[in-house]
């Protein structure tokens, strides 16, 4: 009877061992496939979420409170590694900082930058070490141990863009027009019920700002001592107040959102055609400059 026993019990063992023999194999085999997809490549997050940690469920919503950033600063995510963890995938990555260059690409990630335009080279290297560890950690909870690979790629794509996704779809609406002149799309703006008009001579006045605080650096522009020009497409009510913007000839770095808060505050002595205000469409450039 003993002996009965202890066979029973070691065939127990050896099915237990060999179960997890062959997850463990599994497991190995979905991560390589999850590095042979990701790993090296430029990732998207669907939100823009700031913070060096960043914890999502599966559906891709956020675990904790997260407060969003520029898409600019943000959105991107080169991966340096990716794990299979029980439970999770586990991500880290470089964030990818992007300027916009008119003569080149319409974004380029700011490394490329510096290379060109930094010639002290220990500034360069001070430069380029803090973006290269400009880093985050991201993790995807799953909901087993052993999850299948259909599991961990809904949810690599519920916190990451697909490839045949674009970014349009998920940046906000004042980058619309901007995306619309990329793409060839004809312009939306400006989006009202009320006629809009356009500055004329003699017909329609330009309206005057009288309240206009400058918009502030952000820090990843600030290290690099990146300067640019945003150009936004502005309606300024009959009341004076800005009614709803638009970029239409971005900086990046995060410039844009700064440029974007800042217009949003100005006040303006309306726009004047005969003898009453009215509504009116201008073009508004904001220069970032550090002297």
């Amino acid at each position: 009877m003993k002996l009965r026993e202890s066979a029973s019990l070691l065939v127990v063992c050896f099915a237990v061992v060999l179960g997890m023999a062959r997850a463990a194999a599994a497991d190995e085999d979905v991560e390589k496939q999850l590095k042979s997809e990701y790993l090296n490549k430029v990732l998207t997050l669907r939100h823009f979420y700031i913070g060096e940690h960043l914890s999502f469920a599966v559906d891709g919503s956020l675990i904790g409170v997260g407060e969003i950033g520029p898409w600019t600063v943000n959105a991107q995510v080169h991966v340096k590694s990716i794990e299979l963890l029980p439970h999770s995938v586990h991500i880290e990555g470089r964030r990818v900082c992007l300027a916009f260059d008119v003569k080149a690409n319409p974004y380029r990630d700011v490394l490329d930058l510096i290379d060109e335009s930094e010639p002290d080279i220990n500034k360069r290297k001070a430069l380029e070490e803090y973006f290269l560890n400009n880093n985050v950690d991201i993790k995807i909870d799953l909901s087993s141990e052993q999850s299948d690979l259909s599991e961990i790629s809904a949810g690599m794509e519920a916190v990451f863009l697909k490839t045949n996704e674009r970014i349009a779809d998920i940046v906000p609406d004042y980058w619309q027009d901007y995306f619309s002149q990329v793409e060839g799309w004809p312009s939306a703006f400006p989006h009202s019920r009320d006629t809009v008009y356009k500055v004329r001579m003699g017909e329609v006045s330009t309206p005057r700002p009288n309240f206009q605080p400058a918009a502030e650096f952000t820090e990843e522009a600030r290290r690099s001592r990146y300067h640019g020009t945003v150009t936004l497409s502005v309606v300024v009510d009959a009341s004076g107040n800005v009614a709803q913007l638009a970029i239409t000839s971005p900086a990046g770095m995060g410039l844009d959102e700064k440029a974007v808060e800042a217009i949003r505050t100005w006040k303006f002595e309306p726009a004047m055609k005969d003898a009453r205000p009215v509504p009116v469409a201008i073009a508004i450039e904001t220069q970032f400059d550090l002297y």
